[in-house]
């Protein structure tokens, strides 16, 4: 399947205005799931581009910047990746302790194609950043109350819940335990802030 650009544009301006639909869509494709792991490889390199470039633009005080550059790209790719990875098994667990009926597969959909979507986002505010700093940052805080509701959303149909509330806290627990056990991974492998894996 060949998708364009003004079909991709389309499906993320759905995404954000009728997120349940579009996640009902995006289930209702049943992709393999080794495809979903490359997406989800894909997005998280990608996202490491998009973080670096937005660093670079940042007017961040020069010893903040210093400190966020000392991580090398291998390093900055290594969090993301264990973060997301963790977050798609987060979801799935936290869901299902709530009593929600989503599959790993469809977690891992989900999570991917919410991620494609927000690093359509990021991308745009980068391209406006270029343009004015003032408005990409107007646009990264409207987009941020966007995607949040749009993950609600997706959540809600994954799982088969009721009401939103048990989508926030499947999310909630989610994040939770996805920051707590990435922590200790990242602390093992001697992966932070101030450099290691370079």
């Amino acid at each position: 399947m060949t998708v364009d650009f003004q079909t991709w544009m389309r499906a993320v301006w759905t995404s954000i205005m009728e997120p349940s639909e579009s996640a009902r869509k995006a289930l209702a494709m049943d992709i393999p799931v080794q495809a979903l792991w490359t997406g989800l490889a894909l997005v998280a390199v990608l996202n490491v581009i998009l973080v670096a470039l937005l660093q670079l633009l940042s007017p961040a005080p020069l010893a903040m910047q210093e400190q966020a550059f000392a991580l090398s790209p291998f390093g900055f790719f290594a969090i993301i990746s264990i973060f997301f990875v963790l977050f798609v098994y987060g979801i799935f667990y936290a869901g299902r302790m709530i009593g929600g009926q989503g599959t790993l597969q469809a977690s891992l959909t989900i999570v991917v194609w919410f991620q494609a979507v927000s690093l359509t986002l990021e991308a745009i505010q980068f391209a406006l950043v270029l343009i004015s700093p003032a408005i990409g940052s107007i646009f990264g805080l409207l987009t941020l109350g966007a995607l949040i509701w749009c993950f609600m959303n997706f959540i809600n149909v994954l799982h088969g819940f009721d009401n939103l509330g048990k989508a926030l806290g499947a999310i909630v627990l989610a994040l939770i335990g996805t920051a707590l056990i990435s922590g200790i991974i990242l602390a093992v492998l001697g992966v932070g802030p101030t450099g290691g894996m370079a």
